[in-house]
């Protein structure tokens, strides 16, 4: 598999939503609709890094990701709706709204690179010949 691959998927991804106007069209403000999308791809490159270096299982990776994907954009979607029913004086809310979005692009995009991850190869201790 291509080495580069975990870091090129994540970004035709972003490219892909940025163009589309996905973010927007899901609940994102029209003003920094564009810029959670960049912000999400370093950050859920960073993260798909680490999560790759601890070794976890790709099936732990995955079901981890995607439970913290739909638990971020829960929080943009109820930080929305609690900022447009303040008429825009509830400041947590516009937090919760704006950094649910963040990290709604930092997971989905962290998703997209652990599946170009290669698995790691697993080798019990009766397969390594002796020296």
């Amino acid at each position: 598999m291509n080495k580069f691959l975990p870091f090129a998927l994540p970004i035709i991804g972003a490219l892909l939503v940025y163009t589309t106007g996905l973010t927007q069209a899901l609940g994102a403000h029209p003003w920094w609709a564009d810029k959670v999308i960049w912000f999400g791809l370093g950050l859920g490159l960073l993260l798909s890094v680490i999560l790759w270096g601890l070794r976890a299982s790709r099936t732990i990776r995955m079901i981890g990701l995607t439970v913290l994907t739909i638990a971020a954009f829960a929080t943009a979607y109820v930080g929305k709706s609690r900022f447009a029913a303040s008429y825009a004086e509830d400041a947590l809310a516009g937090q919760m709204w704006y950094f649910g979005w963040i990290a709604t692009c930092t997971f989905a995009l962290a998703i997209l690179a652990t599946v170009a991850w290669p698995t790691r190869q697993r080798h019990s201790p009766a397969s390594i010949p002796h020296q």
